[in-house]
């Protein structure tokens, strides 16, 4: 028994497309044979021809016929006389497929070749759309790689190589920056969700000292302080502590006889409610993590220190090298973008976190101290990182750095534990700069004033001498002027400061 061709349907969807294309062809053909041929074969030649005729949209059924030997002989003859059926018996064509434009019959039984003596069976064709093949571009591939990402550097990376006009480019800008929208919420979730107030470091030890009059170390003494933190990143170990300063009154401002006194610094008593201070100053590292999160109002720059380290400056004797820079003070940092840090971590804490009032500071700065400084009448580079090249009072030239430390690394705080409230970097307050304190709020509020000239900036800095970093010493500067000047923000950094009854810490009796 002869085997049965198997035809795929591919091979016959290529047939078909063959048929079709020759199809006027054929029918010429078939004419000009109908009419060389006589009137005998006509009728069966015309019903051929209707057959190819046959609009493509109408299916059309194989029905099997009997054999040669057995069908009429008119329709022998007509096979005879014409050469049509001869011209398609040589294409391998599966019993029971169904030609039509754009549609393919799946052949439900595998039939003959057309011209076959082998009988075949009444097959019914159910119509079923062909498959599109379709040949993808490189930019085709890509997408489909990263259509479904939630990264939007993958959608950046195709906008690099293929551009924003291209097939995909709106619809990948779009999708970029929604997904840097959802990664941006998602670390701050993650923030807020690290941001916890604990009480894991309540009552730290802290050491502290005084300074004789010609600077000598004495009296040092372990002291605690109540500290709590602020877990930014737990896995990085960012955090922020702040230090409870108690409630007190004290006179603020310097008498009249202190060496270095400016009119501007004014006795009068004022009253400062409890609250939480930087137990040091923010570091490059923690202002570079909240500068990542969502803005509030304005961008912050990731590294504004790094401007301030390009500027020159002359170096000092003394100065030792340069240390890891994530633990050193941010610095080159304006008013506005100072309160703007303020502004993400009240965003992702709750908390009502701000900068220091001037009176607050300077509070905090003495520590029960009414002397210059909170170590006594002078100061050296033993207990603050300041120029120690001109010394205050009866003190005695001391190795200088030349520029800012680490936060702390001296080891000698004052007697609340806050660190580096002389020298270092000079830190913002809330305050509008005035020229006296007659209008000065007595309550340890801030005194501002709408577009203010110049802002506040309290405690010098690592390259100015003792005299400027002293406790009532005001400091001021253009709140948004960066560069190099006597009243730019350069060497400017900042601490921040929460009102105790603003800091709701974990694990407080409800009231």
């Amino acid at each position: 028994m002869t085997p049965k061709p198997r035809v795929c349907e591919a091979s016959a969807l290529l047939i078909y497309d063959k048929i079709v294309a020759g199809y006027s062809v054929l029918a010429q053909a078939c004419r000009a044979t109908l009419r060389q041929s006589g009137s005998s074969c006509m009728t069966k030649a015309h019903a051929r021809l209707a057959l190819l005729s046959r609009p493509p949209h109408q299916p059309m059924k194989v029905k099997a016929s009997a054999s040669p030997s057995q069908r009429p002989a008119s329709a022998r003859a007509a096979s005879a006389c014409h050469p049509l059926p001869t011209l398609i018996a040589g294409l391998a064509l599966p019993a029971g497929l169904m030609l039509s434009s754009g549609i393919a019959a799946r052949p439900q039984e595998i039939g003959t070749r057309v011209g076959s003596t082998q009988p075949a069976r009444v097959v019914r064709v159910t119509p079923k759309r062909a498959a599109t093949v379709v040949r993808l571009s490189d930019e085709d591939r890509a997408w489909n790689a990263i259509r479904n990402s939630a990264d939007p550097e993958a959608f950046k990376a195709f906008l690099s190589k293929y551009g924003p006009d291209s097939k995909y480019g709106r619809l990948a800008e779009q999708l970029a920056e929604n997904a840097e929208i959802e990664r941006l919420r998602g670390k701050e979730k993650r923030a807020a969700d690290a941001a916890l107030i604990m009480r894991d470091l309540a009552f730290d030890e802290f050491q502290t000292a005084d300074l004789t009059p010609d600077g000598n170390l004495i009296n040092p003494r372990i002291l605690k302080s109540e500290v709590v933190a602020i877990e930014l990143d737990r896995e990085k170990g960012i955090a922020l502590e702040l230090v409870r300063v108690p409630e007190g009154e004290f006179r603020m401002g310097s008498p009249e006889q202190e060496a270095g006194r400016l009119p501007n610094e004014k006795l009068h008593d004022v009253a400062i409610p409890e609250f939480y201070l930087g137990r040091y100053e923010v570091t490059r590292q923690q202002w570079a993590f909240v500068a990542s999160l969502p803005k509030v109002k304005e961008d912050l720059p990731p590294n504004p220190s790094q401007a301030e380290a390009s500027r020159p400056r002359r170096p000092l004797r003394g100065a030792p090298p340069q240390a890891d820079a994530d633990t050193l003070p941010v610095e080159g940092v304006t008013w506005s973008q100072a309160v703007e840090f303020c502004r993400r971590l009240e965003k992702i804490t709750g908390k009502r976190f701000r900068l220091p009032t001037e009176a607050e500071w300077e509070y905090a700065c003495r520590a029960g101290s009414s002397k210059p400084f909170a170590f006594g009448d002078t100061l050296t580079t033993r207990v603050a990182n300041i120029n120690g090249e001109f010394p205050y009072g009866n003190g005695k030239p001391t190795p200088t750095a030349g520029r800012a430390l680490p936060v702390g690394s001296l080891g000698i705080a004052n007697a609340f534990g806050l660190f580096d409230m002389h020298g270092n970097v000079w830190e913002w307050c809330q305050d509008a700069f005035v020229e006296d304190y007659d209008y000065a709020p007595t309550d340890g509020g801030a005194y501002d004033v709408l577009n203010p000239v110049y802002r506040v900036r309290r405690g010098g800095a690592a390259t100015f001498k003792a005299e400027l970093c002293r406790c009532a010493m005001r400091g001021r500067a253009e709140p948004e002027r960066t560069g190099a000047c006597a009243t730019c923000v350069g060497g400017t950094g900042l601490r921040i400061a929460i009102l105790s009854q603003d800091l709701k810490l974990s694990g407080d009796d409800e009231e």
